[in-house]
């Protein structure tokens, strides 16, 4: 990892830790616990919707009525979960996002307040225009940027792998002539 990654990896630390340890941590940590439980619970529902089409296209290939009707009660289900799982775990993740952003509203309207800052702000520096507001926009967006960002990547990662690991369940073998030094089977 270079020297850029690292150092955006370590602001990002530093932008999130005071509301990862703070007051409110515990129910942080365990909503945050909470929703990507559902985000992985989501890739898996993917897996069982995938292994659902193959038996479904096979059971309507091979004329199996009884199959067929057997496999729309199952998607019913998949889907019921699918949509509750959905909807749970978007409501845990606005939670997260409202309580983290009541934090730093707190944290932050305190260092503003405090000590006359917007006060001296003012004779200082004639540059900043509305600093009140920026820091309002701040606040109502990161968390839930930073939210987002964070469990679409885990989303998108955990289902590029668990996608790989179906897709080479269901290849063959390949075998790689080497010339004169044999040849390496390789196996899915």
């Amino acid at each position: 990892m270079n020297r850029l990654n690292r150092q955006f990896f370590k602001d990002a630390w530093e932008l999130t830790k005071p509301y990862w340890t703070s007051e409110d941590r515990w129910k942080a940590r365990g909503l945050l616990a909470a929703v990507v439980c559902f985000v992985l619970f989501q890739v898996y529902l993917s897996v069982l919707f995938n292994y659902w089409h193959g038996e479904f296209w096979d059971a309507i290939q091979d004329y199996k009525l009884k199959l067929v009707l057997w496999l729309f009660g199952k998607f019913a289900f998949l889907a019921t979960l699918w949509i509750l799982s959905g909807v749970y775990g978007a409501y845990l993740q606005q939670l997260l996002t409202l309580r983290w952003r009541k934090w730093m509203t707190d944290h932050y309207l305190a260092d503003w307040l405090g000590a006359n800052a917007y006060y001296r702000m003012q004779l200082i520096d004639r540059g900043t225009d509305n600093p009140d507001q920026r820091i309002a926009e701040d606040i109502r967006d990161f968390p839930s940027q930073f939210l987002n960002l964070t469990l679409g990547l885990l989303n998108a990662s955990v289902t590029f792998f668990s996608f790989v690991t179906i897709l080479w369940a269901l290849s063959g073998p390949i075998t790689i002539p080497l010339g004169s030094l044999g040849s390496v089977t390789i196996p899915g």
